[in-house]
């Protein structure tokens, strides 16, 4: 008798926390993404310092992008490259300034203004 009472509760419980565990309204995030941005190769005397300054002017060139463009983290299709040439290390940063939009806006279709086109 114990076993089906302990049985009936934990499913009464694992049914109360599965309610409130479900969202009301569900929310969106999209990743938004422009054309790719290349760094010019950057040369320097360690590896570290060529990989940071070839990250600093990919940051810049995103920068004209807008606002929060600038996250290596967010690109898409980045590749950060270098190589040994002369005593130096050459990098050169390249990928796809990308944001995180929430819940992104979109223009209705079709001449009601009703729908969405998928």
């Amino acid at each position: 008798m114990r076993a089906k009472l302990a049985i009936f509760c934990f499913g009464m419980l694992s049914l109360a926390l599965a309610a409130i565990g479900l969202p009301g309204t569900a929310h969106a995030a999209v990743r938004m993404c422009y054309a790719p941005v290349s760094s010019e190769i950057v040369r320097a005397q360690s590896e570290r310092e060529a990989k940071t300054q070839a990250l600093a002017q990919w940051r810049a060139k995103a920068t004209t992008l807008g606002d929060g463009f600038t996250s290596w983290r967010l690109a898409a299709q980045k590749t950060l490259k270098c190589f040994k040439e002369q005593g130096q290390f050459a990098c050169v940063a390249f990928g796809q300034p990308c944001i995180i939009e929430q819940n992104p806006k979109r223009q209705p279709a079709g001449e009601d203004r009703k729908g969405q086109s998928l």
